[in-house]
């Protein structure tokens, strides 16, 4: 009787999966494709639309992303760069002759969803790797889980915390914020800054930033005025006139596209003329978009930026992505994060085919460890020493003409 019950609770259990795996299963599109079905953002974990999975001969990589929520626009463009690098190294041969298979979650802008989706991918989908969030805080939550599992991850996201955790098998496929901040403190002490106020986001992004940011600058810069907002507000005028009367000849400017949009329009409204700094959020084009004339002389830190035109890319990598990447989408891509997932993605390409055996977690962090010499779109990789992050520079630029232009190049043109 008891082999009977277990038989029909089993039963039960399959056909319940199978009910709501239109929904949630984390199928796929077909295997030609090499990358599942666009993100269902209505569903609360899966992030797929329910076609019929590939065959077992793919490759499952992982990807959780902000796809909703207050930071979408960025999750949307980690996906999209990540679905260009699937498909190229598909184009390519695959991995070891194997095709790749992107399968996509939404972690909804939260650590809770980032948790949701990290299990179901270890546990259900057992992908052999994963993309990590844009948002650092995410990745923090869920890494656990991953280190636990021995599944490879390499995060979008720029904080320093997850790098500095502990980790094994967690690494950052774009620049620790430590470079782009570091890059706009010298930007700031090259233009003779003294008096600084900070206008800040009140998230872990955005105090892990500041306190960075504090630290690399020199004893000649002195804090005068730090203000606080929250990832809702959409009106900084308290804020922004304490910042004013403060007297500060530099501000920097710490949170996310969208309220640092806002707060750049506010603080020129209310009578800020001088130059305001930040870190790469500061470079994604929606600054100058929404913006406007208010975005001029705004001076920010970033690993790579998206160009006014494919024509202005850093360098021929960079080029070649934004070429295939408009025949794709019909569109320059709109943030920068979009370089974070391509280039995550080709790295876990690159370990998957130089691993001895890819089932093997030590055998694939080792062979993470082996890249010394990829050219990224964010620069060369280098994870030789362990510490997770395989960037070591990143560059400063300012809007100038309505243009994010180097601001060595500018400094150039403008001595004084």
């Amino acid at each position: 009787m008891k082999k009977v019950l277990t038989l029909l609770l089993t039963l039960c259990m399959v056909l319940s999966l199978a009910a709501c795996g239109g929904k949630d299963s984390g199928s796929s599109a077909p295997a030609d494709s090499g990358t599942s079905a666009p993100a269902d953002t209505g569903s609360e974990d899966s992030g797929d639309s329910g076609e019929a999975a590939p065959s077992g001969d793919t490759i499952k990589i992982g990807l959780y992303a902000t796809i909703t929520g207050p930071n979408a626009l960025a999750g949307e463009m980690a996906e999209k760069g990540a679905r260009l690098a699937i498909k190229e190294v598909n184009e390519a041969g695959g991995v070891n002759g194997q095709m790749l298979e992107l399968v996509v979650y939404d972690d909804k802008s939260t650590p809770e969803g980032a948790v949701r989706a990290v299990t179901r991918m270890v546990d259900v989908d057992q992908v052999a790797a994963m993309v990590g969030s844009n948002s650092s805080p995410n990745i923090v939550a869920a890494s656990q889980i991953t280190e636990d599992a021995g599944v490879l991850q390499i995060g979008c996201g720029t904080s320093p915390s997850y790098t500095n955790a502990g980790y094994q098998y967690i690494f950052r496929g774009t620049a620790n914020a430590n470079l782009p901040n570091a890059a706009f403190v010298d930007a700031m002490t090259q233009m003779g800054v003294s008096k600084v106020a900070i206008l800040s986001i009140a998230s872990e992004n955005g105090v892990s930033g500041v306190n960075s940011t504090k630290e690399l600058m020199p004893s000649s810069m002195e804090i005068v005025c730090e203000e606080q907002y929250q990832p809702t507000d959409t009106d900084f005028t308290g804020q922004i006139a304490k910042v004013i009367a403060s007297g500060a000849d530099g501000v920097i400017l710490y949170g996310t596209t969208s309220d640092s949009a806002l707060a750049i329009k506010q603080l020129r409204s209310n009578g800020y003329t001088g130059y305001i700094y930040g870190p790469e959020a500061l470079g994604v084009p929606d600054i100058i978009n929404v913006g406007g004339e208010a975005a001029e002389n705004v001076i920010f830190g970033s690993g790579a930026i998206i160009p006014a035109s494919i024509d202005d890319a850093a360098n021929d990598v960079e080029k070649a992505m934004l070429t295939a990447f408009v025949e794709e989408y019909g569109e320059m891509p709109v943030s920068d994060v979009v370089y974070r997932g391509y280039d995550s993605a080709k790295l876990i390409a690159i370990a998957l085919q130089n691993a001895s055996d890819m089932s093997d977690p030590d055998a694939v962090r080792e062979a993470v460890l082996g890249i010394t010499d990829h050219e990224g779109i964010a620069g060369t990789y280098n994870f030789s020493d362990g510490s997770g992050d395989g960037l070591s520079t990143a560059r400063a630029y300012i809007v100038s003409g309505g243009k994010n232009v180097l601001f060595s190049d500018w400094l150039a043109d403008n001595p004084q």
